[in-house]
């Protein structure tokens, strides 16, 4: 684990992380989801702000956790599929 600061909406965050790269482009898109809603509602609290941006990223997760499903689904029919054509 590595010990680096991250900027987000002019606050600094110490955080532990054991991808750096990974944890600094989080940081960068919850600065810029922040600063996109700020532009919307330029009297909303940065904790309004946060929380919007929260619900958005957690929106985004469940979409690609529903795809991922459909994927994996498809994969599992796809073998089922090539594993009775090859007994044919």
């Amino acid at each position: 684990m590595e010990k680096i600061d991250v900027n987000v909406y002019g606050d600094s965050y110490p955080l532990r992380t054991g991808s750096r790269e990974l944890t600094e482009n989080a940081a960068q898109d919850v600065d810029r989801a922040m600063r996109l809603y700020a532009e919307k509602a330029p009297s909303f609290e940065p904790v309004k702000l946060a929380v919007l941006s929260a619900i958005s990223f957690a929106e985004k997760n469940i979409e690609l956790e529903e795809e991922l499903e459909a994927l994996r689904q498809k994969i599992n029919r796809l073998n089922v599929f090539i594993g009775q054509s090859l007994q044919e």
